[in-house]
């Protein structure tokens, strides 16, 4: 499994450092983890072909998480993209994001390319790890109505993403189990994390580990 970052400012950009985005490559497949700015760009920096990635996971429905989904799927289609793509996201998020790709006159069905959606996704070997497989799970967050946070298991590790979170004691435990890394999303420094939050501070992403 290798993870490459595209991004990690959360909801406040920085120069030189977008939203919150990255890539997981598990068990030969492409993933992206929400779209982030210009996740295009990025990849095409890494020498990723825009027209073969796998998967596109997205957390929630908040603007710097999928905000630039409507282009990035304009892109690929300009692209000619013929290869099928698997949007993973919770059942209930599904309608705003076919709303949003309709504000811009784009419909699944008129696409160059299959867009099919799902709330979990297996590969390779399917759920069997052990013999090359791998799969994406969505876990409930504790952030918006719709966050999830993300679990990635392949034969050689495995992955938790909590996307935005509000931090909560013991919370991680289960998600975690099992796990080689967790990515935990920090809006905040502890001196300036609001009482009234939905995000986490970056003290509170180290004692969640």
């Amino acid at each position: 499994m290798r993870i490459c970052f595209f991004g990690t400012s959360s909801a406040i950009p920085s120069a030189g450092n977008g939203y919150t985005s990255f890539v997981v490559e598990l068990a030969g497949r492409v993933v992206l983890v929400d779209t982030g700015d210009n996740a295009l760009s990025r990849m095409l920096d890494l020498k990723i072909d825009p027209t073969q990635f796998d998967a596109i996971v997205l957390t929630h429905e908040h603007a710097d998480h999928l905000g630039s989904f409507p282009a990035l799927i304009a892109a690929l289609e300009c692209m000619n993209r013929s290869k099928a793509l698997t949007i993973i996201l919770p059942p209930t998020l599904t309608p705003r994001v076919l709303k949003l790709l309709a504000l811009f006159d784009y419909y699944p069905e008129r696409l160059g390319f299959e867009l099919s959606f799902a709330s979990e996704w297996a590969v390779s070997g399917g759920t069997d790890t052990s013999r090359g497989g791998a799969r994406v799970e969505l876990l409930p967050g504790n952030h918006s109505e719709f966050t999830m946070m993300t679990r990635f298991i392949a034969e050689d590790g495995a992955l938790l993403y909590t996307s935005d979170i509000r931090y909560r004691s013991g919370q991680y435990a289960a998600p975690a189990r099992g796990c080689d890394a967790m990515i935990h999303e920090a809006t905040y420094s502890s001196l300036t994390l609001p009482a009234e939050t939905r995000h986490s501070s970056a003290l509170e992403a180290g004692r969640a580990a």
